[in-house]
């Protein structure tokens, strides 16, 4: 142990290091006890110093000595002084270990020493200690561990550029890891970088930065991060807490906080949403509805492999040549190299065509089958495009490989072009398998029905982002209607100002489609306060906005207004997609059911799947529309918003009308309209009872004999799973025992018998 100390720490100068890591620790447990016996009021100890009642922090005296011993430090920088260098690291480290255990303190410009803020203290602590110690060991972050040494010695241009982007691509991956709340990962990963790349690469804290800019509208990463913080961080959380509080005892006591608040006067109004945070969130939204053209990517990858395919023939040239001092052989000739590009290429241009003739059959066939939604989908699909940009691309490049080949004259076979164009090969082969399986997917019902309901979940989480009702503030709306009720601030105006009544209109037709995808409410409300106004929003997200309509209608201050800029708050398109709101959502599945019914599919099994997740999306919109304030408080913005009642129509009126001489739907509809009375509040049952009675009295109209009124009027979540249905649920199913009769025999209750 003693050698490895003169090794590690002395002979490396790291002795002054090791002072200051000892002296912090000794420090910070020393003051922890102090505090501990004070807040214990042991009597024999010495309490807080409090000079004339006013109690000073040790955060005080930490400072002093850091000032003095930092200064004395830089001061004898110059000279060999090792005892005194060791000393003053002391006071160093006495001073740092006094400071960071309020950091707390500083942090949040209140004493909240014992309050549950007062851990981020001890993470301080455990930080300083832990690079510290790394630093004793030899281990230093990245741009002090010899990333220039390589530039030391031959002082080239382009390896002090490669270096500076190797430092760029860390530091980039540490902000990542650490905006995504990974705190160690990032601090470690400073000094070990493989544990950046997995930081930035894994799915970010639920209450993170980056989970709050990016998870907002996916519900499913939302749901995976909560996962694995409940899974594999809350047990570390808990054992550190352990270790705090054996340390430093226990947090969460209640302080006072009385006199601060009467300190801070409130703010009236309201707050407008963050300009930046609220700019990106749009421009996100405007990528996510803009429709991709099919063309592009092909485009793109085809002409990326015409420059990758030039680049390689050069560098075969480069390298083939027996006079340079690197040479690459071939144990293929060039006639067996000719034959294999050809048989790359004829493979590839026939795979292209055949993906296409599928896709196009396949679009047939899901537009007659199951519903016209079925095209854009598959249109919109980006392993269709990747699939044929790859088929493309690999065609390309081996022709152009082959036709050097042909024409240059060489008798070496070009060895790297004819290995990146059997890797291409073998990519597009598997581009290609998961471009079958994808198209399958779609084109099966039962997965179909379950994309677009997970979409309409997505949907239905952005238009209501808390089912208690809170938003917020900063939230853009990404195409579900008007956003939530924001109270509005109010805006100084001269008195002398003209007032007035002013509408905007659709003048210039977007490229995209006319069909309103999305509102940037937040802009338009910061417009609105700034203008003095009060602007309604006459369509409503899904309709068709005609040429020369009326969009907004301004009343107010006429001359700050401008209409361009309340025009570039909506975005247009040509399909109203489940990924845009819930009704779009409900919509889509109702497709789907009316093609089941139609006379030429007749297939009402289909149609009960549909309603499934016709229920199980109505179940998730109607706690989220309850929760909506009746009344706006944002008095400068109306809008259109759908209420319980749309929605219900929406998922339910087309089938129950489409539903005739359908006992299997009308038992599954029946089902869904008491699962939602039985789960849903008093104030939302009207519409629901009507259209039970509605379904009544289609049951009274259109079945004769007793026996199918009975059966059609029974609800049954699986259509005609039981005679009775739902109702006929009565007996407890018993696996596995016996009872006793009253004979004194057992008999046998066992599900396997």
């Amino acid at each position: 142990m003693g050698r490895w100390f003169v090794q590690t720490v002395v002979d490396n100068g790291r002795l002054p290091l090791f002072f200051l890591l000892v002296s912090f620790l000794l420090a910070f447990l020393f003051i922890r006890f102090s505090v501990r016996m004070i807040r214990a009021e042991v009597s024999w100890w010495p309490g807080n110093v409090t000079p004339g009642g006013m109690h000073i922090h040790h955060v005080m005296f930490g400072l002093v000595m850091v000032l003095i011993s930092g200064f004395a430090l830089v001061a004898i920088a110059n000279y060999d002084t090792p005892v005194a260098n060791c000393i003053l690291a002391s006071v160093f480290g006495i001073g740092s270990a006094l400071m960071l255990d309020e950091f707390a303190l500083i942090l949040h410009l209140r004493d909240v020493y014992w309050a549950e803020e007062g851990r981020s203290s001890i993470d301080a602590v455990f930080v300083a200690i832990a690079i510290s110690g790394l630093y004793l060991l030899g281990v230093h972050p990245i741009g002090f561990a010899g990333d220039f040494d390589a530039y030391q010695q031959d002082r080239s241009l382009v390896t002090l550029a490669l270096v500076l982007g190797g430092l760029a691509s860390q530091l980039l991956l540490a902000a990542i890891t650490l905006l995504k709340g990974k705190l160690w990962t990032g601090l470690v990963g400073l000094f070990f970088v493989p544990l950046l790349i997995v930081g930035a690469i894994r799915l970010g804290r639920p209450s993170s930065p980056w989970a709050r800019w990016r998870y907002a509208d996916k519900p499913d990463k939302q749901t995976r991060a909560f996962n694995r913080e409940k899974r594999l961080r809350e047990p570390v959380v808990r054992a550190k807490i352990v270790v705090q509080e054996a340390l430093s005892g226990r947090f969460g006591v209640p302080i006072e906080v009385s006199e601060i608040i009467e300190q801070v006067p409130l703010i009236p109004g309201h707050k407008l949403p963050n300009r930046w945070l609220a700019a990106v969130r749009w421009s996100r939204t405007r990528r996510r509805l803009r429709r991709t053209p099919v063309w592009r990517l092909p485009m793109i990858l085809v002409s990326l492999s015409i420059v990758l395919a030039f680049v390689f023939v050069a560098l075969d040239d480069e390298f083939g040549n027996t006079d340079g001092a690197v040479t690459i052989e071939s144990e293929l000739d060039i006639g067996a190299t000719a034959t294999l590009l050809s048989v790359i290429a004829g493979g590839m241009i026939t795979l292209t065509g055949l993906v296409f003739t599928a896709i196009t059959l396949a679009m047939q066939f899901g537009a007659s089958q199951i519903s016209v939604r079925v095209v854009p989908m598959l249109q919109q699909e980006g392993i269709m495009r990747w699939s044929i940009g790859m088929f493309l691309s690999t065609f390309v490049f081996s022709v152009i490989i082959a036709s050097d080949l042909a024409l240059s004259g060489e008798w070496t076979a070009p060895v790297l072009s004819t290995s990146v164009a059997i890797l291409l090969a073998f990519v597009s082969a598997f581009l290609f398998i998961a471009l079958v399986a994808r198209v399958g997917v779609i084109l099966n019902s039962a997965r179909l029905l379950r994309w677009i309901a997970a979409q309409g979940h997505t949907s239905t989480v952005r238009m209501y982002p808390n089912s208690s009702g809170a938003v917020d503030s900063g939230a853009v709306d990404s195409g579900a209607g008007v956003s939530a009720p924001l109270p509005a601030a109010a805006s100084v105006l001269p008195p002398d100002e003209p007032t007035g009544t002013t509408t905007v209109r659709l003048k210039q037709l977007s490229p995209d489609g006319r069909i309103l995808l999305a509102v940037n409410l937040a802009r338009i409300e910061r417009l609105v306060t700034s203008w003095g106004v009060t602007v309604e929003l006459l369509p409503t997200i899904g309709e068709f906005v005609a040429q020369d309509s009326v969009l907004f209608q301004v009343e107010g201050p006429q001359l700050r207004v401008r209409p361009h800029q309340l025009m570039a708050c909506l975005v247009f398109g040509d399909t109203h997609s489940p990924m845009v709101s819930p009704a779009a959502a409900l919509q889509a599945i109702v497709d789907i059911a009316l093609k089941a019914l139609s006379p030429a599919i007749n297939d009402p099994g289909r149609a009960v799947q549909a309603i499934d997740h016709l229920e199980d999306l109505l179940m998730t919109i109607a706690p989220r529309v309850r929760s909506e304030p009746a009344e706006s408080a944002l008095r400068r913005i109306r809008g259109a918003r759908r209420t319980w009642a749309d929605y219900v129509t929406i998922a339910t009126d087309e089938i129950r009308h489409f539903s005739t001489n359908s006992t299997q739907v009308q038992r599954r509809l029946r089902s869904l309209f008491v699962t939602l009375l039985e789960a849903c509040p008093a104030d939302q049952h009207p519409p629901l009872r009507a259209r039970l009675g509605a379904l009544d009295a289609q049951v009274a109209r259109e079945w004769k004999s007793d026996l199918d009124i009975e059966l059609a009027s029974a609800a049954d979540p699986q259509g005609l799973g039981s005679e009775r249905g739902s109702s006929g649920r009565v007996l407890p199913l018993v696996v596995g025992t016996r009872q006793q009769v009253p004979d004194g025999t057992e008999t046998g209750n066992d599900a396997e018998k």
